[in-house]
């Protein structure tokens, strides 16, 4: 597996395009807000290659939710995220290898991860109470001292799929070669269906932005 250093640079952009992404001057839905961006980590990897027709989907969602995250009772689905996985694959003409002891056989090893972060920022408004003038000229009192302080969380949340070469499987203990990784990530808010819901779109937008994987 893939070190977990190495899915948290996924991460790092997920937040660039959080809040450098061009998005509509007014949002009227949290979803306007969600993004999603799809790499070849393998520029070299024959993406075409028609006897790579198998997959091993690991039956775990790994969790990379900082431990110090606020607590929160917004879930999302972690079952139906995998099957809709599954489903694209599928859909993508990939024929799954259940048997975890074949695993090794498949030609992809497909990972997915979720993750939910805090980011806090602080604003401030206020200030000194007035000018004392300048050149017999005086200004009337500006503000207030000291100045309000509010400090705001945005919590979002990203879900990453990862495509690794199975036939490049080395010796155990070291990192699988990753050829594919898709990233959705927003605002980790709204219900627990509305999460879901959004969660299983980026999923299918992945799939979507990368035809190249269809057999």
């Amino acid at each position: 597996m893939k070190k977990l250093s190495e899915l948290f640079k996924g991460l790092t952009f997920v937040s660039i395009l959080l809040f450098s992404s061009c998005y509509p001057i007014e949002p009227e839905f949290v979803s306007d807000f969600d993004s999603v961006f799809t790499e070849i980590s393998d520029p070299d990897f024959d993406f075409s290659n028609p006897a790579i027709n198998t997959y091993y989907l690991a039956d775990t969602v790994i969790v990379l939710t900082d431990p110090n995250a606020s607590d929160t009772n917004l879930e999302v689905d972690l079952d139906l995220v995998l099957n809709r996985v599954r489903f694209n694959m599928n859909q993508a003409g990939y024929t799954e290898i259940i048997d975890n002891n074949l695993a090794t056989q498949a030609d992809y090893l497909v990972l997915v991860s979720v993750n939910r972060s805090d980011n806090y920022f602080s604003t401030w408004w206020g200030g000194w109470g007035g000018w004392g003038g300048w050149g017999g000229w005086g200004w009337g009192g500006c503000c207030f001292f000291p100045p309000q302080i509010t400090t705001s969380n945005i919590r979002t949340g990203a879900i990453i799929v990862e495509l690794l070469d199975g036939k490049s499987l080395p010796q155990r203990n070291e990192i699988i070669p990753e050829v594919w990784y898709g990233v959705g990530s927003g605002l980790f808010t709204g219900n627990n269906t509305n999460l879901t819901n959004r969660t299983l779109g980026a999923i299918d937008q992945m799939f979507l932005q990368s035809p190249y994987l269809t057999r």
